[in-house]
């Protein structure tokens, strides 16, 4: 019986290919399989990153829908750890690639442990998260000396609240909900600063939110900084 195969959960970075790690690339090349959420690869955002050391290897598609419905979301999921966990069956390492860092909103996790909890052996390849590329477009610091730092699924969380944490923050997944978000961030005159698409060819930064409306990339990320601290 052959040795089973690795699942390697691989962070891409935020959107520009220079951001890749070496770890990243290695692990790429390495692979066997390259897995990534269902789509054509050519809008496949993670794997247009990668594409240059991906090549002629084995693409596989997952269904990873952007829902909330939690039972529908589960079956997802152990669908997509019953396909990966197929290869790994046959003794092929498999890298499933996701933009910015895996351990930050990254539907890879669910995958991951599931084949964890199944006994596969699993790693994590770090990448840059995507607000510290965004803080890095701004020409800023996310945080200093004794400040915290909170990061924020905007469309989750109790935005209300949150914009009340002390500290800076970083709103990440506002989605549909921006100007919203918009909104509660002008009616507490919070100056915040947003970049779009961070790293990509299209990539848009946002000094302010006056220009922001419910056009904004889905690719968004909010900084707001506490001027007082």
């Amino acid at each position: 019986m052959s040795e089973k195969g690795i699942f390697y959960g691989v962070g891409v970075g935020p959107g520009d290919p220079e951001l890749l790690t070496l770890k990243a690339i290695n692990t790429i090349r390495n692979a066997d399989i390259i897995v990534l959420p269902d789509s054509s690869a050519k809008e496949n955002a993670a794997y247009k990153i990668a594409e240059e050391y991906i090549k002629d290897k084995q693409l596989v598609y997952v269904d990873m829908p952007m829902i909330r419905d939690k039972q529908k979301l589960d079956e997802s999921h152990d669908k997509a750890a019953d396909t990966v966990a197929e290869y790994l069956d046959k003794g092929k390492n498999a890298a499933f690639l996701t933009l910015g860092d895996p351990t930050v909103y990254s539907t890879i996790m669910y995958v991951h442990k599931r084949l964890k909890q199944r006994g596969y052996k699993t790693v994590i390849i770090p990448g840059v998260p995507s607000f510290c590329a965004v803080a890095a477009a701004l020409d800023t610091s996310l945080c200093e000396g004794g400040q915290p730092l909170h990061i924020i699924p905007a469309s989750y969380a109790d935005t209300d609240k949150a914009l009340d944490y002390d500290g800076n923050k970083v709103l990440m997944k506002s989605g549909k909900s921006i100007s919203k978000v918009k909104q509660k961030i002008n009616d507490k005159n919070l100056n915040a600063m947003m970049v779009e698409c961070c790293g990509m060819e299209n990539q848009k930064i946002h000094e302010t939110l006056d220009d922001v409306d419910e056009t904004a990339s889905y690719f968004s990320v909010i900084v707001i900084k506490n001027d007082n601290e």
